[in-house]
């Protein structure tokens, strides 16, 4: 039961440091941070894809030529 009490006090304490933390403006800097990060990894993500397309397509043709050459 001690666990417990302790548990929720430092959980309380805790959650109070940081909502006092984020009204000051001091959690701006970590929110801007995680921003760049996920508009970064989507940039990454479609040009990663968009490699991929080109790349299946070019296979894809040289494939198709080389059975048009087989025949």
């Amino acid at each position: 039961m001690k666990k417990v009490i302790l548990g929720l006090a430092i959980g309380s304490a805790v959650g109070y440091l940081v909502r006092k933390m984020q009204e000051e403006g001091k959690l701006d800097c970590i929110r801007d941070r995680a921003d760049k990060f996920v508009s970064k990894s989507k940039r990454d993500l479609k040009n990663v894809t968009d490699i991929t397309k080109n790349e299946a397509g070019y296979l894809k043709e040289r494939l198709e030529n080389v059975i048009t050459k087989g025949k």
